[in-house]
């Protein structure tokens, strides 16, 4: 990697590190990508070097987050209490960030061209379908068990929660809807793969 790369993506970092110390300090709502900038020691205009928008920089803390949260997961005891602990982890975070930046994400991740929602969503379901694999090859599901469709169900049941909590201003209790859920339908659709 050439001096050019390293010094890019040391930017970047910095921006990343920025925008992650600024919004917890004043909220998303309060910074502005000139603030981010400005802590990083970058001009306005590399920000956008590296990021569409501010929206962009808070998907790629979040990511960061996620995949911690993935990490914890994997510890949490059998495949429905691996994806409980993923589902509800991340739920968390979503409601600690404020229901006005999920329902930002939210407009902005049907936009066509926002490949950052896009991404979530490939992330959510790959570790979904990661889990349900995973507990196939170790004989806790059957081998026939459809990852696949069961990893797209669940990301489903997943985002409409984030969606129901956004539409009604926070008044729904999404940990709720995902602790009924996890309980209820998640437990009794592993039961029918049950090794």
């Amino acid at each position: 990697m050439g001096k050019r790369q390293i010094a890019a993506q040391e930017t970047r970092r910095r921006l990343v590190a920025a925008a992650e110390k600024l919004i917890g300090e004043r909220g998303f709502e309060a910074v502005g990508v000139a603030d981010i900038a400005g802590e990083a020691g970058v001009a306005k205009g590399s920000f956008y070097t590296y990021f569409k928008r501010k929206e962009d920089v808070v998907a790629e803390i979040a990511l960061k987050k996620f995949v911690a949260m993935e990490e914890q997961a994997r510890a949490a005891g059998d495949v429905r209490s691996r994806i409980a602990a993923f589902l509800l982890q991340s739920m968390r975070y979503i409601v600690d960030t404020g229901v006005n930046i999920c329902q930002q994400w939210l407009k902005n991740v049907v936009e066509p061209e926002d490949a950052q929602g896009k991404t979530k969503l490939r992330y959510d379901t790959g570790v979904l379908r990661d889990a349900l694999a995973d507990a196939a090859e170790r004989g806790e599901l059957r081998p026939d068990t459809p990852a696949d469709d069961l990893a797209d169900a669940i990301a489903a049941t997943y985002y409409g929660a984030v969606a129901v909590w956004a539409i009604t201003d926070g008044k729904a209790d999404p940990m709720k809807l995902l602790e009924d859920y996890t309980e209820g339908a998640l437990r009794a659709m592993l039961a029918a793969y049950k090794a």
